[in-house]
Parts: structure tokens; C-alpha cells; sequence
């Protein structure tokens, strides 16, 4: 009984941090004209492994800073209101979502 209770809310809070990303991340993005590829891809680039990326990014999404920011200066960087919980369940899915490692044939 118990395992089935474990299961279902690692479920949920798996669907909970995907439904935040997909509602809250990209549209936003979207909006403002800043693609997640680019961003990812670059700090692939700078920082080349997993729990490296994610840490940069956490990092920068939590104390934003212009001299660490990978993109190009253009005006003023956005604050994120995310609690760090949260921000690495939705860094795990954007990590599944655009990691080329296993994707390429």
C-alpha cells in the first residue's frame, strides 16, 4: 500500500513540475522572444556536462547577474520567481526535453 502511495506522488509531482514548465517557462519565453534551445545549447557549450549546466543555470535563475548570463546583452534581465525545489524539478525536464545525448542515431 504503501509503494502505490510513493508511486502516485512521485507521479504527480513529476506532471506538476511539467505542467510548470510547459505553462510557465515557455510561454514566457515565447513572449519575450528568448528561445530554451539557444539558452541550453549554450550553456552546453561553456559548461559540457549535466550536473554542471544545471547548476549554472539554478545558479544564474536564482541570483541573475549579467556578467554570468551566456546570452547577449539585451536590456534588462528577468528575475524568476521560483522556489529552488521546484526550478530543479523543471531544469530535470528541460534537460529531457532538449539534451541531445541518446538522441542521435
Amino acid at each position: 500500500m504503501g509503494r502505490i502511495t510513493l508511486i502516485t506522488l512521485f507521479c504527480y509531482l513529476t506532471l506538476f513540475a511539467a505542467d510548470l514548465f510547459d505553462k510557465k517557462c515557455v510561454p514566457c519565453h515565447q513572449k519575450r522572444g528568448v528561445g530554451l534551445k539557444p539558452i541550453f545549447f549554450n550553456y552546453l557549450l561553456y559548461h559540457s556536462s549535466e550536473r554542471r549546466v544545471k547548476r549554472a543555470m539554478k545558479e544564474f535563475l536564482l541570483h541573475p547577474d549579467p556578467k554570468k548570463s551566456l546570452l547577449p546583452k539585451k536590456g534588462k534581465i528577468y528575475r524568476h520567481h521560483f522556489d529552488p525545489k521546484t526550478l530543479d524539478k523543471a531544469l530535470d525536464i528541460y534537460w529531457d526535453r532538449y539534451k541531445v545525448i541518446g538522441k542521435i542515431k
